[in-house]
């Protein structure tokens, strides 16, 4: 994977901030995908037993 900073800005620098900022929101979707995966596509009677109640 290449690194995206160096196409946005070839010659300048990122500020850590931002650097820090973006990759804490990269993993926060990755996070979110993967719980989806784990609960939508994987077990998704998982859903229907916690929040959906049957009785």
């Amino acid at each position: 994977m290449s690194n995206p900073f160096k196409k946005m800005l070839p010659k300048e620098k990122v500020s850590p901030v931002v650097k820090q900022k973006v990759l804490v929101d990269a993993t926060m979707i990755k996070q979110t995908l993967d719980i989806a995966n784990l609960y939508v596509l994987k077990y998704p009677k998982t859903l229907t037993n916690f929040f959906i109640n049957l009785k």
